[in-house]
């Protein structure tokens, strides 16, 4: 039973599923209707889906243990991949005459996924936790309590984590520390 639950709170948890569930609120909060989806149109489109085939293709492959790439030496290329579709989105997203918050907080998600990739030749750390915390701090202005009912799952999350195997605490602790400082950069600079 609790195998079903943590698996069940990983996938709620996965940065995609946060990532989605921030950007929807956060676009559709700052813009009308039909310029957050078409910014969302555009962020799904050249962004995750390409990010959701890639990991899907690796792992059928037998390149990836599984689709949220669990083994250190494999994510490189997986953040390898997703930097690239970042600076993409980013591009799109000038283009698109966005306002600064979305720029500035495209700028710092490309931060944080950098700085995980430098840390992964050292430590694998928890993108789940990392991503939790930070789309935590991305909600604080719009919405708190949505904020902290995201920073409320975290431990879940982790606790998930941990449980099916995928992370040692000390990953999850550096997930957690990354999505801290980043997430702040969110406060002070947006």
């Amino acid at each position: 039973m609790k195998q079903k639950i943590a698996l069940i709170i990983s996938k709620v948890g996965h940065p995609i599923c946060l990532l989605l569930t921030f950007l929807v609120y956060f676009l559709f909060s700052i813009h009308d209707p039909a310029k957050a989806f078409w910014t969302l149109t555009i962020i799904i489109s050249l962004g995750i889906l390409p990010l959701i085939g890639w990991n899907l293709y690796r792992t059928r492959k037998g390149l990836y243990s599984n689709f949220d790439v669990s083994i250190r030496s494999q994510r490189s290329s997986m953040y390898r991949f997703i930097l690239v579709l970042a600076v993409i989105v980013l591009a799109a997203l000038w283009f698109s005459n966005q306002p600064s918050s979305v720029i500035i907080g495209s700028l710092i998600l490309i931060q944080l996924l950098l700085l995980a990739f430098f840390l992964n030749y050292k430590i694998k750390i928890s993108l789940h936790v990392a991503i939790a915390v930070f789309t935590g701090f991305g909600l604080w202005e719009i919405n708190k309590e949505f904020s902290m009912i995201i920073w409320a799952f975290t431990p879940l999350i982790g606790w998930s984590r941990w449980y099916l195997g995928r992370h040692f605490p000390i990953e999850l602790f550096w997930g957690f520390v990354l999505g801290i400082i980043c997430g702040l950069e969110i406060i002070y600079f947006i």
